[in-house]
């Protein structure tokens, strides 16, 4: 028997699990709306957004506001039990009334009365995703202005245009509609079908339906060529999935093993769409109409004349060039399925998009998305240029790169530059752990008495007891983080009073020196560091990437220092550019390695931060290739991936053991927390803008500001 599922297919009990965010209060942020004069950015938009931009504005009309009591959209009992925000929180959210009637943009009327593009009713799907907007029914235009750092920064955009087949609520939990319109599961989870809405349109106005799927099947997942390794989550029972197109709008996949975790991961990044993924072969579908043209299996002289058109235009291959076809950043020409397209390549050093006129998304009032007609991101010559035309106003909605030690010069120009300021912050995570890798010795590059005590609780629990943490948030998060475990909340039942792993993360220096001492590591130098056994000084060195979102040079090296004075655990740094400091991790090279780790509800949707399988994370690279491999890692790792593998296949299992795996992480104290639930994006927001959610819970996963539905976001009367 199947289950229907309209807004959830299981809702995803993170919320039991601790999901929290919080807003700026009013002595952090500004957030009146008064407007000034137009921004300096506006001389960067393309010709058309320029016009937009410095059109003078028509006299503001009061906004019509959305009554909340009508809708679903306020936080829920269960979200305000979560920390999630008061009953009077406004969320955007989807609506089961069909509009009478719908209207289009003035662009997308022009080009219609052009003859350019078909009428509106022709664009628009039979039954349109209807978005209740979190405040109030938008106005059409304007340009949302924003920077980037160059071609790596893709996630810049691919975050807010949510291109995925199903997607999540504002909370993060939900699995929501958005190109498909419903989904079913058999009872085992082996069988599942995803309804798409009968009349989408590519960007282009081709149709959108399973042959789009079935393309991206038979043609890229299937081609070695494309796909070598074809992605984790296409696979059950070490087979890849079986996908069958049941008509146009309805396609089947099947899994040669229960799959309760697949409708989850196809609304999330891991899975995502051709905009997020296409560049790699991935993505779920693709614009077979489009690709067709550049792929062997559909051009007269197959491999060899494509390889010849591959070459002619500089490409090493046909499959690259394939690639680059699929690439929307880079690749204007491709279409797409998103709210806004893209007109000038991430290469570029104005990255440009305009919006969709085929988007198959509208307001309650029936007005088609996105509201705003023209996003432009100017490349910034650095991290410090980006912040300070953010400082100066000119960015329309920013959280990306914002830099949260700069707060205090924010507040102070927030009036002049006309923006408020809002925290985006990533539930229960980690913002700077120490990652210990269990696999040190595993292999030409460890030390087996050094790896003794890696692989030892006691000692990562005593250099966890030595680390200072509240000087930590001080000085690199202005004292905006918090100070401890993975596990707050969770009760320890061998420790009342505490959480799990509580103990671990207090200051204690003379619990942590009692247990170096006990494990053999009681003789010291002249210099009154630490001794193994073998006579050889202990030395830890951390691997850090240079240039990150966080200083974690900076980070590692105070606490470098404080395991010197506090414990006599001697250390150094090895600083490198991130893609070289992530092929350390790779290779089994690194020692301690610093990073974040998502909010703990995503431990398993996204488990390369905390997990150790299918051939990811942080904490035990070789073990997680074993795992893929179907081997399981001794001790508490081996019941770490146990438990991921039982809970991707019953649904059922999630819940309590999203909450085991991440007890499991703080009773093995790996990896150390130093700073946590630091705000993860400081957003600069325009005091017009209209719709942002507040607050906006922040993950990877549900790829925060997309779980803010920005194609609701407005412009009260134009760009300020």
């Amino acid at each position: 028997m199947f289950r229907k599922f309209q807004f959830g297919l299981v809702l995803v009990a993170m919320l039991s699990m601790g999901v929290v965010a919080m807003s700026c209060s009013d002595e952090e942020a500004e957030e009146v709306t008064n407007t000034t004069n137009a921004s300096a950015a506006a001389k960067a938009a393309p010709p058309a957004a320029k016009a937009a931009a410095k059109a003078a504005a028509p006299a503001a009309k009061a906004p019509k506001v959305v009554e909340t009591s009508k809708t679903t959209k306020a936080a829920t009992a269960d979200d305000q039990a979560a920390g999630l925000g008061e009953g009077d929180v406004s969320w955007p959210s989807l609506s089961d009334s069909m509009p009478s009637s719908f209207s289009e943009s003035p662009l997308c009327a022009a080009q219609a009365a052009a003859g350019t593009i078909p009428a509106l009713e022709d664009r628009l799907p039979d039954n349109p995703l209807v978005i209740s907007p979190a405040e109030s029914i938008g106005e059409y235009g304007g340009t949302w202005f924003r920077g980037f750092t160059g071609p790596a920064d893709g996630q810049n955009m691919e975050r807010p245009m949510k291109d995925h087949l199903l997607f999540f609520g504002t909370n993060m939990t939900d699995v929501q509609a958005n190109i498909g319109e419903s989904w079913t599961s058999n009872a085992d989870a082996t069988e599942f079908t995803i309804t798409l809405r009968k009349g989408l349109k590519w960007s282009d106005g081709d149709d959108f339906n399973t042959d789009d799927i079935m393309f991206w099947v038979d043609n890229m997942l299937s081609d070695e060529e494309i796909n070598p390794s074809p992605p984790a989550w296409a696979k059950s029972g070490g087979e890849l999935l079986k996908f069958t197109a049941l008509d146009k709008e309805t396609i089947q996949i099947n899994s040669l093993e229960p799959y309760g975790l697949l409708i989850t991961l196809i609304a999330s990044v891991v899975v995502a769409g051709p905009h997020t993924r296409g560049d790699g072969g991935d993505g779920l579908y693709a614009p077979s109409h489009y690709l067709k043209q550049f792929h062997p299996n559909f051009i007269d002289g197959g491999v060899a004349a494509a390889n010849a058109a591959a070459e002619a235009e500089g490409y090493d291959n046909w499959a690259k060039y394939f690639l680059f076809k699929n690439h929307a950043n880079a690749n204007p020409d491709s279409p797409m399925m998103t709210a806004w397209k893209v007109t000038q390549p991430i290469t570029s050093e104005q990255w440009a998009l305009e919006r969709n006129c085929f988007y198959y998304a509208v307001d309650t009032d029936g007005q088609q998305l996105p509201y705003m007609d023209y996003v432009v991101l100017d490349l910034a010559e650095n991290l410090e240029v980006l912040n300070l035309k953010a400082i100066a106003g000119e960015y329309t909605v920013q959280g990306r790169h914002i830099d949260l030690s700069k707060l205090a010069v924010f507040k102070e120009n927030s009036d002049k530059g006309n923006y408020r300021i809002q925290f985006w912050r990533q539930p229960e995570s980690g913002i700077a752990n120490l990652y210990i890798n269990e696999d040190w010795g595993r292999g030409p590059n460890g030390s087996p008495e050094l790896a003794s005590f890696l692989t030892n609780k006691d000692f990562r629990a005593a250099l966890s007891m030595g680390t200072e943490r509240d000087e930590i948030n001080e000085v690199f998060f202005l004292g905006l983080g918090e100070v401890g475990g993975l596990c707050a909340g969770w009760d320890d039942p061998n420790n009342p009073g505490k959480y799990i792993g509580e103990d671990y993360v207090q200051f204690n220096p003379d619990a942590a020196n009692a247990l170096l001492d006990a494990m053999g590591l009681d003789k010291r130098d002249s210099e009154g560091m630490r001794l193994m056994p073998s006579g050889e000084k202990i030395v830890v060195t951390h691997s850090v990437a240079v240039a990150a979102f966080e200083d974690y040079e900076g980070i590692d090296g105070m606490v470098i220092e404080q395991w010197r004075q506090n414990l006599g655990v001697d250390g150094k740094l090895d600083a490198q550019e991130r893609s070289l400091w992530s092929g350390r991790i790779d290779t089994n090279e690194a020692q301690l390695n610093s990073w974040e780790s998502s909010g703990r509800a995503g431990a398993i949707i996204t488990p390369n931060h905390l997990g150790m399988v299918g051939a990811g994370g942080f904490i035990a690279r070789v073990s997680a290739t074993d795992h893929l491999d179907g081997i399981y890692a001794d001790g508490w790792m081996g019941e770490w991936q146990r438990l991921y593998d039982e809970a991707v296949s019953d649904g059922s299992k999630y819940a309590p053991n999203l909450q085991r795996v991440v007890e499991l992480n703080c009773e093995n104290v790996n990896p150390i927390t130093t700073v946590m639930n630091k705000p993860t994006y400081t957003a600069i927001i325009k005091k017009n803008v209209h719709n942002v959610p507040n607050p906006l819970p922040f993950s990877y996963h549900a790829q925060t500001s997309g779980n803010g539905f920005p194609e609701t976001w407005w412009l009260e009367g134009g760009n300020q």
